[in-house]
């Protein structure tokens, strides 16, 4: 036998002495292991901890003449110290979510420390974009800030009190251009304000209420410029105010662009820009600024009813009683005029009604007559000393127009 044979049988020797350790090693190193023992482990101590059946008297601790098991109080003391670390990390998590931008602080639109804060915030929504920038209290968005879209483009900036549009403001429509400047009570245009077009122009200078023009107020044109003055109601012109006015006075009230109608007796003029005419006796065959207004007619199939409109009439009886007066009735010229200008726009009543006119000027027309047994039904109410009379095309069709006249004048 050699040295080398010898060596070899020397370190079979030394391996299999040592092989039940090397191996237990391994065993107890490997991570399927220390997993599994970990989870024994827990699984043991929370099936201890969780059996609170007390076995003796020991078990107990006495507290005020009471009993309570020792196994139930360690397991609620360690269950609520669990229960606050979930918080704590929850807490924490949260405040991961939030940023800040020269020293202004973003907050989850759902997040609970946003109800603690105070002062400047940023609230970002659902999708993560910038919602909100201002100054919150108590929970709520209040005080000076700026509302956004989700498409970034400023919704309203001004002031806020609990969540809602109070106080002075400004909002804008989606493409940037101003709707709005002035006064806000919750979310609505209340107070002095100024309502512009989509395209910028200015629409209104005036009163509001619960977000509809009321009060008084100037409406312009879609160049800007000024085309009425006076009161307004429900967003609606408050068209009685014409009554009782000559038409020197009308011109001070109403600026915008204008047609006229001149008969041998009665004269209509169109006021475009608002969507009305109205109608006066010609004195001595000639119109002049001291004629007096005793009709005004608007050219709408709505009516103003409470805080909506209405196409029906059985809505307006039941709003302002039984009809003053119902039944047919032959156009008079400023019912034919309506009747033409409904059919400029598209097919309305019966269709124009027949007229011999001349233009001795482009905005004038002389009426030498019109066609009389033109046919129309008339629906009339008396309300707060005024007659109101919706010009139908028959008893039971909508009404495409109605009319105006003081309760003194009557029903024509």
């Amino acid at each position: 036998m050699n040295g080398g044979n010898l060596f070899s049988i020397l370190l079979s020797t030394i391996r299999s002495r040592f092989a039940y350790f090397t191996s237990r090693i391994r065993l107890w190193t490997s991570w399927n292991f220390i997993q599994s023992r970990v989870i024994t482990r827990i699984r043991e101590f929370f099936t201890k901890l969780f059996d609170v059946k007390p076995k003796n008297k020991n078990d107990y601790f006495h507290i005020f003449g009471w009993m309570v098991s020792k196994k139930l109080a360690t397991s609620i003391i360690i269950i609520c110290g669990v229960i606050s670390i979930w918080y704590i990390v929850s807490v924490k998590q949260v405040f991961a979510g939030i940023g800040s931008s020269n020293g202004i602080r973003s907050y989850k639109y759902d997040s609970v420390q946003l109800r603690l804060a105070k002062d400047q915030v940023r609230i970002l929504g659902k999708s993560g974009y910038l919602a909100y920038e201002g100054s919150v209290e108590k929970g709520y968005v209040s005080g000076q800030g700026t509302l956004y879209r989700p498409d970034g483009t400023m919704c309203y900036q001004g002031s806020f009190e609990k969540n809602n549009f109070e106080g002075q403001g400004k909002l804008y429509y989606p493409n940037g251009t101003q709707e709005y400047e002035g006064s806000f009570h919750n979310n609505l245009f209340d107070g002095l304000g100024k309502l512009y077009r989509e395209n910028g122009s200015l629409l209104y200078d005036g009163n509001f209420l619960l977000g509809k023009k009321s009060g008084q107020g100037t409406l312009f044109g879609e160049n800007s410029s000024q085309v009425f003055t006076g009161p307004f109601a429900a967003d609606e012109i408050v068209f009685s105010t014409f009554l009782g006015k000559s038409t020197g006075d009308v011109g001070e009230i109403y600026s915008g662009a204008r047609r006229v109608w001149s008969g041998e007796e009665r004269f209509c003029v169109y006021m475009s820009d608002i969507g009305a005419l109205y109608s006066g006796q010609v004195d001595g065959g000639a119109l002049s600024d001291d004629v007096m207004i005793n009709e005004i007619y608007v050219i709408s199939d709505s009516f103003p009813l409470g805080s909506g409109w209405t196409q029906e009439l059985s809505e307006i009886t039941a709003s302002m009683g039984e009809p003053y007066y119902e039944g047919n009735s032959t156009a008079t010229l400023p019912e034919a005029v309506v009747i033409n200008i409904l059919n400029e726009r598209a097919p309305s009543f019966y269709g124009p009604v027949e007229m011999k006119e001349s233009h001795p000027f482009s905005d004038v027309t002389m009426v030498d007559r019109f066609d009389g047994t033109y046919g129309v039904y008339l629906t009339s109410y008396l309300n707060n000393g005024l007659v109101y009379t919706f010009v139908s095309k028959d008893r039971d069709g909508k009404f495409g127009f109605y009319f105006i006249v003081s309760a003194e004048d009557g029903a024509e």
